[in-house]
């Protein structure tokens, strides 16, 4: 399996690469995170989120309803943990990585869900994670319909009509292709997306080793894409790999649609003249 001695000791994205379930998403993410922070400890992030989990284990049992318990959980997430999201967030890694997100309080939506689905699950509260277009939301199953989490704007809850009348709001996307967006994602889903945000970021910013490292990571999630593999290469030598980006460039040319072979000639000529600069 190419580049998985590179995360043999992340043992739970490893699980994810390996199609493993209940694999521990907070312990995936930190994995990441590591990849930007040399010699993270993880325990700070575990221990600010088992507070959280005892700080509601009694309120939580007192409420009286599905509804009650998840504003219990939104007060505590944005009053005493002030989780929120901003515009500067979608540009700052900070905002992808747990341990930071809890340090500072600002997060994008898939990092500020995760806070929310680890703790209400640990609760017994059923939150569910939700893919949605441009916008990675959660959602609680009621008997009175559908409920859906919004943590970047303030935890704000919404129904189903108000949600996907906001979402064909901020998308322009059309209501029925809203509609199939709105169901819950496995945890491969939810890593890759939090990686593809971590490429494009490092991507805007020309951030090349970082950008190669998170797309090694997605090439592992979806061994079987054309386009992943064909990034990596790009990303490889962009990274200053030109040996191995070659060999990865042949082996896209071979299988590469007729309208990429010129592209990806071009980029094997790139990586030949490197190589006599790496030696």
């Amino acid at each position: 399996m190419p580049f998985s001695n590179t995360f043999e000791h992340d043992q739970q994205f490893m699980r994810l690469v390996r199609r493993e379930t209940d694999v521990d998403l907070i312990t995936a993410a930190l994995e990441i995170a590591r990849d930007g922070q040399a010699n993270l400890d993880f325990a700070p992030t575990r221990l600010r989120l088992q507070r959280s989990i005892a700080r509601l284990t009694h309120p939580v049992t007192q409420a009286g309803s599905d509804l009650e318990e998840l504003k219990m959980l939104v007060r505590h997430m944005t009053e005493e943990l002030n989780l929120h999201g901003d515009d500067d967030c979608h540009g700052d890694p900070d905002a992808s990585y747990l341990n930071r997100v809890l340090e500072t309080g600002r997060g994008i939506p898939i990092s500020l869900s995760l806070i929310y689905l680890n703790v209400a699950n640990e609760l017994g509260i059923p939150l569910e994670p939700i893919a949605a277009p441009h916008h990675f939301l959660t959602r609680l199953p009621t008997d009175s319909g559908n409920l859906y989490v919004d943590a970047f704007n303030g935890g704000r809850i919404m129904d189903e009509p108000e949600c996907i009348a906001w979402l064909r709001e901020i998308t322009e996307l059309p209501m029925p292709e809203i509609r199939r967006t709105l169901k819950p994602v496995d945890e491969r889903t939810i890593m890759v997306r939090m990686l593809n945000n971590l490429k494009t970021l490092f991507g805007n910013r020309e951030l090349w080793v970082s950008a190669w490292r998170v797309q090694s990571r997605i090439a592992l999630l979806i061994p079987g894409s054309y386009r992943e593999r064909r990034d990596l290469a790009i990303l490889t030598l962009r990274s200053g790999r030109p040996g191995e980006s070659k060999e990865l460039l042949r082996a896209c040319l071979a299988v590469a649609p007729a309208e990429e072979h010129s592209m990806l000639k071009q980029y094997i000529v790139q990586a030949e003249k490197m190589l006599p600069l790496c030696n």
